[in-house]
């Protein structure tokens, strides 16, 4: 657990390094990360990864119509391209690389959570959604 805690902060902290190509003003505070499964089909070795720094956090099996979930302590999401890459019916998937997202009223007094949908065998996206709980200033 203490890996997969490490490569999370090393995604949003690292990503924080160089410069991004959407950044919101003010900054998105991050603490958090679901990858939903909503297929009929397992999915496996599903990764989130940032190319330019290299850093990833993954989720080994994820069942039909389930999901894995972490929190961890905020960072900042600086922009940088992502992709998602995952095993299903054993063949790999990418996305390829976009930029996340977060609602245009998103509410800065809360978290973002980055929240991965794999919604068919080739299709899944990612974006930036509210944590229920607003952050301590």
């Amino acid at each position: 657990m203490s890996r997969f805690f490490c490569e999370i902060l090393g995604i949003l902290a690292l990503a924080a390094c160089a410069t991004g190509s959407d950044v919101h003003d003010p900054p998105i505070q991050i603490s958090g990360m679901v990858i939903e499964n909503q297929t009929q089909m397992f999915v496996s070795a599903v990764r989130l990864l940032v190319p330019v720094t290299g850093s990833f956090v993954s989720c080994g099996n994820i069942a039909p119509g389930s999901m894995c979930s972490t929190t961890f302590p905020e960072s900042v999401y600086s922009g940088n391209p992502v992709e998602i890459t995952w095993s299903q019916g054993g063949q790999i998937h990418s996305t390829g690389q976009f930029v996340l997202q977060a609602p245009a009223d998103f509410d800065e007094r809360k978290n973002g959570v980055v929240r991965v949908v794999i919604s068919g065998i080739e299709s899944a996206g990612a974006s930036i959604v509210e944590r229920i709980v607003e952050r301590q200033e």
